[in-house]
């Protein structure tokens, strides 16, 4: 009996993952495919928890940082289809105090693609600080852009996060977590699978994080490194979510930060699927192709090369084959979610072991493997 092509591909995948991690290269790891709202692979290997061996499952919750800016992105989005935001609103009508030092003409749309010129984070701050929500906006809103707002484009890294969430709260009376919640987790049903801040009660589903390798890789960075001017010298291993506070921190996973999220692959998979889609239960159609066409190829100040950048997600990607027309964002340490419109697919991985670039043989390797067997490679 010939099998079917999701069939082919869940069991290539599963096998992958197993093998990923028996060979030691992943702890443990999910891997999600949806084509339109068809979940087509779902499968997870490994330990969540290595302590007590507790193993990975289709809800075990994984902080995925950056893959966070394409889930903002899309709740921006549809704040400005329901005319509640417009791209071209000056930060500063809604946020007073970030009109300051040059940056009274910075808009929606520059902080979208990265051109706002404020990719430095504050210096100086303790994780125990960064749960002070309010003291870091100020800090943020106080910066000097490093270029004139929309004259370049560079990575924000952790000041996207901050800014976009300021602007949501000014324009809705609502924190960026709830407004995700509601704009985006629960038109797909995966309100219990995708959150902002996790919470506490959902601290048996987390996944422990092993920073090791990349820890071990930051430390080896000068001070002024670009990297390090980005995260303000912050040691990435100190803003994880923990199941229970570390020591020398105050807080285990419901500090409110804005610049990561905790989700399983399935929900990063079901909101790409979606927007693949054109949009599905989140945007028409118009609004994805509006919001996905490429708005900067010049050089990333920050990553010091070529990025193609849309109103707030990444194209091209490794992870989905270099296809420009691809869309979505990447995490550090290795997590991934994307769009692939002209294959209606969306595809996402999640992992607890931080991979200083993103080993080719996990989220490049596997969405590789995914797009073969289902017969669109």
């Amino acid at each position: 009996m010939t099998l079917s092509p999701a069939r082919t591909a869940q069991e290539a995948i599963q096998r992958r993952l197993d093998d990923l991690v028996d060979s030691g290269v992943e702890l443990g790891a999910q891997v999600a495919a949806y084509v339109g709202d068809e979940l087509v692979v779902h499968a997870w290997a490994g330990v969540a928890d290595p302590a007590t061996g507790r193993p990975v499952d289709g809800n075990t919750l994984f902080p995925v940082f950056s893959v966070s800016k394409g889930i903002l992105t899309t709740a921006v989005h549809r704040l400005v289809e329901r005319d509640v935001l417009r791209y071209d609103t000056g930060i500063a009508e809604l946020w007073p105090e970030f009109g300051t030092r040059g940056k009274e003409a910075v808009t929606v749309a520059h902080v979208l693609e990265h051109s706002a010129g404020i990719p430095y984070f504050p210096t100086g701050l303790t994780p125990d600080d960064l749960a002070d929500y309010d003291r870091v906006v100020s800090l943020v809103a106080d910066l000097e852009p490093a270029w004139d707002p929309g004259t370049m484009t560079g990575y924000h890294s952790l000041t996207f996060g901050y800014l976009v969430a300021e602007v949501v709260r000014r324009a809705t009376g609502r924190t960026v977590d709830e407004v995700v919640r509601t704009e985006v987790a629960e038109p797909l049903g995966i309100e219990d699978q995708l959150f902002i801040v996790p919470p506490t009660e959902q601290a048996h589903r987390l996944a422990d994080i092993d920073a090791t390798d990349f820890v071990a890789l930051q430390a080896q960075l000068p001070s002024g490194n670009a990297f390090q001017k980005v995260v303000g010298g912050i040691r990435v291993d100190s803003i994880v979510p923990r199941r229970v506070a570390p020591a020398g921190r105050s807080w285990a996973m419901d500090a409110f930060l804005p610049f990561g999220a905790t989700m399983t692959a399935r929900a990063g998979a079901a909101l790409y699927g979606a927007l693949a889609s054109g949009g599905g239960r989140l945007l028409s159609p118009e609004r994805v192709a509006l919001a996905t066409r490429i708005r900067r190829r010049d050089t990333d100040q920050i990553i010091g090369a070529p990025a193609l950048k849309s109103l707030g997600y990444l194209h091209a990607d490794p992870v989905s084959g270099g296809i420009e027309s691809a869309f979505g964002f990447g995490g550090l340490g290795g997590a991934e979610a994307y769009a692939d419109p002209e294959r209606r697919l969306g595809f996402a991985f999640t992992h607890n072991r931080l991979t200083p670039p993103t080993a080719e043989e996990s989220a490049p390797g596997l969405a590789a493997l995914l797009r073969e067997n289902l017969g669109v490679a």
